[in-house]
């Protein structure tokens, strides 16, 4: 998102982008160009003005070439609403722009955008893995064949849209939304708000997943959150990294403003308690540290991967890190429900997590099984150290099938274990049989 709405605090440690590589970007088949794709894809996400600067053009360019290409006025909304665009802004400008103009169009600086592509739910894993090599874009002013080339596109819009492309309504502006799921708009029946043991958790359609904590209510509008207990949720979860809720014993820098983060958390559940929802932290911890970081604390280095390491969860010291971290938060935090694990998923958090255990000279002489039962362990030692009545819910995620029965053999008698209900359901689908991986609507298991 937008710089005015999304401020991040700025990391000490060597937080990099990753490398740009050789790879070509994918060819945009349905443009002459990259300057007409770029206008294409940002004209409904990004204001004008800044559509324009990132690429050396005036805002009356701009706006001459896209309704020349037959596209409708641009949607006036505030900006803090198109700060909420971020990952979208990000994809659509990835394989068109160098990271400098991504930056620019975003207004961020590279610690910014560096932090997004790590833990904003793995984005960058969602990118491919890679940023494809993008020379700078400079707009220059089109010819007599780029004007016809643009009122082509607009006969070819006008004849497959006869009323024009609309992809928002002039009563209804793109993310209205978020307005409508936050406004009081119904009654709520008050039988739904008796409480019930079987957690019903769930995320927001509009949450700012990688820091949320300097305005829950803005990824969760009470109003938003009383709808959904009206359907039945009693939960709903965020991210928590613990670097960000709690104090990093290596590097405070990265920690700052972690006690207004706990302190409007604590609020947080406050008021949601009052209409029978509760809070749940997802944890994918320990966070893997930049390979600068291990130059000053080499013997917390787990497995390598690229630029990063794991801090490695058979060290007595990152054992402590969680524990104490886990305590923090509870006592801080008295009416947080609970804490969801996933302990071997995109991000590289204990050695096992991505099933490489053996590059690390402790966890190599250690089995996956005892790897994460010992992390899940080493949890709910620090919720029971804060005397709280969290629930620790381990999510089976990304486990081997033959690590399974080992785990949840070692696991704490308190640990719960949700599953991914459709993992591995043998299908059938046009003659070809293959298995179900996960999250599918038509297999639910």
């Amino acid at each position: 998102m937008l710089a005015s709405s999304f401020i991040l605090p700025i990391l000490l440690l060597n937080w990099i982008l990753p490398p740009t590589s050789d790879t070509p970007p994918v060819y945009q088949p349905f443009f002459k160009d990259r300057l007409h794709a770029y206008i294409w894809f940002n004209w409904s996400i990004v204001p004008i003005e800044k559509i324009a600067d990132t690429i050396g053009a005036k805002k009356e360019d701009i706006i001459k070439i896209g309704k020349r290409m037959g596209l409708p006025d641009p949607p006036k909304l505030p900006r803090e609403k198109y700060g909420k665009l971020y990952c979208t802004i990000i994809r659509r400008n990835w394989h068109l722009l160098p990271y400098e103009q991504i930056m620019k169009l975003l207004d961020w600086n590279e610690e910014q955008l560096a932090y997004t592509l790590r833990e904003d739910d793995f984005l960058f894993i969602k990118l491919g893995s890679f940023k494809p090599k993008c020379d700078p874009l400079i707009f220059a002013s089109p010819d007599e064949s780029t004007i016809n080339y643009e009122k082509e596109i607009s006969e070819m819009v006008k004849s497959l849209f006869p009323e024009g492309v609309i992809s928002w309504k002039k009563d209804v502006p793109p993310l209205d939304f978020i307005d409508y799921l936050s406004a009081t708009t119904f009654p709520y029946p008050p039988e739904v708000l008796n409480s019930d043991n079987i957690p019903k958790f769930c995320s927001s359609y509009f949450l700012q997943y990688g820091d949320p904590y300097q305005n829950l209510f803005e990824s969760y509008p009470i109003e938003y959150v009383k709808k959904l207990r009206s359907i039945g949720v009693n939960g709903i979860w965020l991210q928590a990294v613990l670097y960000k809720l709690t104090p990093f014993p290596w590097d405070n820098s990265i920690s700052e403003d972690w006690e207004t983060r706990l302190k409007n958390l604590k609020t947080f559940t406050e008021e949601l308690k009052k209409i029978g929802v509760s809070v749940y932290l997802y944890l994918n911890e320990p966070r893997a540290m930049p390979l600068n970081f291990f130059e000053k604390y080499p013997e917390l280095k787990g497995v390598t991967e690229g630029d990063f390491a794991s801090l490695c969860t058979s060290n007595t010291d990152v054992q402590e890190y969680i524990k104490k971290s886990i305590k923090t938060i509870c006592e801080n935090v008295p009416l947080l429900a609970g804490f969801f694990t996933i302990s071997a998923s995109e991000n590289l958090t204990n050695c096992w997590s991505h099933h490489k255990g053996k590059g690390c000279p402790r966890c190599a002489n250690r089995t996956p099984s005892e790897v994460i039962a010992e992390l899940h362990t080493v949890i709910l030692e620090g919720i029971e150290l804060a005397k709280s009545n969290c629930r620790l819910i381990s999510w089976d995620w990304g486990w081997s099938d033959d690590w399974i029965e080992d785990i949840v053999s070692k696991l704490p008698q308190k640990v719960a274990i949700m599953s991914v209900s459709e993992w591995d359901i043998p299908i059938i689908r046009g003659g070809i049989v293959s298995s179900i991986g996960e999250y599918s609507l038509n297999e639910p298991g």
